[in-house]
């Protein structure tokens, strides 16, 4: 039984059982060391048949022994790489025959131990097509342990890839060999280490210092709970990067992470965001939720229809962008032009390419921060000319005016210019200084004297735009339904509520950047809606847990709106806590956290939101 709190990569932080043995995950098994933690389990070995290996797995007094069959392929011949052991576990060795594995699916064990990660880790991507290989034919269930692959650096890259259990063999093995290792450089010269006090577990900080043994496990349980403390953080992937410099191999694998399972980890990405988060290395543009991001605009984004004129501006460091310095002085600069619904503002950036206004607060373009050279790297360049090449091509712009450093950006005007006639207005090189705002103001002034006004003014420029917002978030045929007439717009621009006229539909706030659906609004998405079947026994009085779930759209991700449906009916709507295939393939857990439902035989009070918006302009549709 394995229960999931929190779902980062492929990193399931939760509770699960082997046997009797309750383990905290991802978890570390001490072999044969000092105890370094009350959540350590003991690693120990015990007798064996001959040609097996016997393992014991100790904690609060519950023991679990194994049997590990030695692989000798001279002896076996050719093999699966799929051997079931008693106790529902089972050992694999990788390359792993697909087949062998899909007769795993219908009765998953409870541990999976990879019985050549070791070997697997120094062979390119071997140990990421493993663990891909594992974690999408057994699904999150099975508990996955890694032996005698994890040094203290690598403990946060092998739980983001779907490991669960690692252990100090290694690591004990190194100390043997006289190396002080360390989480952050993988090792450092034990002389300089100690002189230096680097350390202040208790065998380093004894006089004089303890055993490189006892240091060794203390630095393991750090590293552990670190990840684990990122992990709850939502900032796993950030702990990877950073400690993929410790070693080339680790970085690599993180490449080929992202290169082989950027499906698989995009799935267990969610959508919705949080604190500002760091996006500082090369890694970092392939973060699974920025390349969502980039895929949705072209995917699901159009420019709104009224608009007439792109205006291409650089990001700021202050999000979301419109609050910065810079863009309020560009604000201020065009505030007296008539028309202004009609220039569609769009910032660019790195790594997230570009961003329309209307989408400066969907996550993660409102969550995160760079550094910044003025240097681009051919990456970032490409995001941005592809961006901007979709919004050229697929808006109805007369033209394009570029407010940007010619010298610095002079890589996008192929993109910009290609459909467009195009004028550059920052030619000394500030996009804030007055010769450059007063020739923006000029060039724009002209731009919109030939542009007729926009009929229903500029509100109705306001219900494209939010149009738009619910297209990334829910796909073109959703958006489509939820804005189909009768259609009304209340509120303010940091609070936006969508109604039929009588019943509440939507809300959106600009701090979460994404649409609260009520029952009303997902009966009009109908089908294309996110969908959740719930079991005919449950009776929804609370949230929804896993055993509850019938069937989940493997689009759902964590953050999603979803429907909630029993018996073909609509039951209520409310957030998914996991993405929909976990939803099926674990059996604890919480699954969505319901926030409306369904009343007969019309809505009431209780499927509207309840946050006051006051008096604030209202668009019919």
């Amino acid at each position: 039984m394995r229960t999931v709190e929190r779902v980062e990569g492929l990193a399931l932080l939760g509770t699960g059982a082997v046997g009797a043995l309750s383990l905290r995950l991802p978890g570390l098994l001490d072999a044969d060391g000092p105890s370094a933690s009350a959540s350590t389990v003991g690693l120990r070995t015990a007798p064996a048949s001959p040609g097996a290996r016997g393992v014991l797995l100790r904690s609060g007094g519950v023991d679990v022994p194994l049997e590990l069959p030695i692989l000798a392929p001279e002896v076996l011949g050719s093999s699966s790489g799929v051997h079931r052991l008693p106790r529902s576990a089972v050992l694999l060795h990788a390359p792993l025959d697909p087949r062998a594995l899909a007769e795993l699916r219908s009765d998953p064990p409870e541990l999976a131990i990879l019985g050549n990660a070791r070997a697997l880790w120094g062979d390119g991507s071997a140990l990421v097509d493993a663990m891909g290989a594992i974690r999408s034919n057994l699904g999150a269930r099975p508990i996955v342990w890694a032996p005698r692959v994890a040094l203290p650096h690598r403990i946060p890259l092998l739980v983001y890839l779907g490991v669960d259990l690692v252990d100090t063999t290694e690591g004990l093995l190194a100390a043997a060999r006289g190396e002080f290792l360390d989480a952050t450089l993988g090792s450092i010269e034990a002389e300089v280490a100690r002189t230096e006090r680097l350390c202040d577990c208790p065998a380093c900080r004894a006089d004089p210092p303890g055993a490189l043994a006892g240091h060794t496990v203390a630095v393991y349980d750090r590293a552990a709970r670190e990840t684990r403390a990122s992990l709850r953080a939502g900032r796993l992937r950030e702990l990877v990067e950073a400690r993929s410099t410790a070693e080339p191999a680790a970085a690599e694998q993180l490449r080929h992470a992202d290169a082989r399972l950027g499906d698989l980890l995009e799935e267990r990405s969610p959508v919705t965001g949080g604190p500002l988060r760091s996006y500082v290395l090369a890694e970092s543009h392939r973060r699974p939720e920025m390349v969502r991001f980039r895929e949705r605009l072209v995917a699901r984004y159009r420019p709104p229809p009224s608009k007439g004129i792109l205006l291409v501006v650089p990001c700021s460091k202050t999000k979301p962008y419109r609050q910065s310095p810079s863009h309020r002085r560009i604000a201020r600069a065009l505030e007296d032009l008539p028309g202004l619904e009609r220039v569609h503002l769009v910032s660019v950036s790195s790594p997230i390419g570009v961003v329309p206004r209307e989408l400066e607060d969907v996550p993660p373009a409102r969550h995160y921060d760079i550094p910044v050279t003025g240097q681009w790297l051919e990456e970032e360049r490409t995001q941005v000319v592809r961006g901007l090449g979709h919004l050229a091509r697929e808006g109805r712009y007369k033209r394009a005016i570029l407010h940007l450093d010619p010298e610095e950006y002079g890589f996008i005007s192929d993109a910009a210019t290609a459909p467009l006639p195009a004028v550059w207005t920052a030619s000394d090189g500030r996009t804030t200084s007055p010769a450059s705002l007063e020739r923006l103001h000029r060039e724009l002034a002209t731009a919109l004297e030939a542009l007729p006004p926009v009929p229903g003014g500029p509100l109705a420029v306001v219900r494209e735009e939010l149009r738009e917002v619910a297209s990334v978030q829910f796909g073109r045929t959703a958006a489509e339904r939820l804005f189909t007439s009768p259609v009304r717009l209340q509120g303010r621009p940091w609070f936006q509520k969508l109604t039929d006229g009588k019943v509440d539909l939507a809300t959106l706030q600009s701090d979460r950047g994404l649409y609260h659906l009520t029952v009303g609004g997902a009966r009009r998405l109908g089908d294309a809606a996110l969908r959740v079947e719930v079991d005919a026994g449950v009776r929804l009085e609370g949230d929804l847990f896993v055993p509850g779930v019938a069937a989940a759209d493997r689009a759902i991700r964590t953050g999603d709106e979803v429907a909630l449906v029993r018996g073909g009916e609509l039951a209520a709507v409310g957030e998914a806590a996991l993405p929909g295939p976990l939803m099926r393939e674990l059996s604890r857990g919480l699954a969505v956290r319901v926030r409306h439902r369904e009343h007969r035989p019309t809505d009431t009070a209780k499927t509207r939101e309840e946050v006051p918006v006051g008096p604030g302009p209202v668009v019919e549709g």
